[in-house]
């Protein structure tokens, strides 16, 4: 292997009457009307370990996943009796279709999240049997939106493909007791008022 080398060295007793004369850190000199370039740039702040979706930084899926992971998160401290029952995740261009059984006695409560460049919202449809609900749910929010279903037939969660954007649907399905059902009791078959 040959090694490349620069074509113009400076002598090494050279370069080190430089650094000692103080001469190193000189600025060039500008034309006139405009700013002399210093040698010493200022520090630019540390960017985010995660960048915030469409803040103009590219969409990487570990950063959208530890946004998810909070949304979700941000229910824990609830007070609630919560257990997880299945959790999961799905890039957007894919979609969900996710059937979950719900058996027995306890409410089931399904938490799910999306983190996105370029869609705003996804919309989540649940259905039971003949009973159909669907729900807009806002991509990026700092918490999740929660959805009550009863415990009896299995019911299914469907978030349909979207590939007109980048991102990810995160989900969380727990059971609660009776008393930790908040809202509406049956978000499949609606609540209206």
């Amino acid at each position: 292997m040959r090694l490349h080398r620069p074509r113009h060295l400076v002598p090494l007793g050279a370069a080190l009457a430089l650094l000692l004369s103080g001469c190193g850190g000189a600025t060039e000199k500008a034309p006139p009307g405009q700013a002399t370039a210093s040698a010493k740039t200022p520090k630019t702040p540390e960017a985010p370990k995660t960048s915030a979706p469409d803040s103009g930084r590219p969409w990487e899926p570990d950063d959208a996943m530890q946004r998810a992971e909070r949304a979700l998160d941000a229910y824990d401290e609830d007070g609630s009796t919560a257990q997880r029952a299945d959790s999961g995740s799905a890039f957007l261009a894919d979609g969900v279709r996710r059937t979950f059984r719900a058996t027995g006695k306890r409410w089931y409560r399904l938490d799910l999240t999306c983190d996105t460049s370029g869609v705003r919202e996804v919309t989540l449809t649940l259905t039971r049997g003949s009973a159909e609900q669907a729900y807009g749910i806002g991509c990026g929010d700092p918490e999740a939106d929660q959805f009550n279903i009863p415990p009896g037939a299995p019911f299914t969660a469907r978030v349909d493909a979207v590939r007109t954007g980048t991102g990810l649907v995160r989900w969380r399905l727990n059971t609660v007791a009776r008393e930790d059902v908040d809202g509406c009791d049956d978000d499949i078959d609606g609540c209206g008022g």
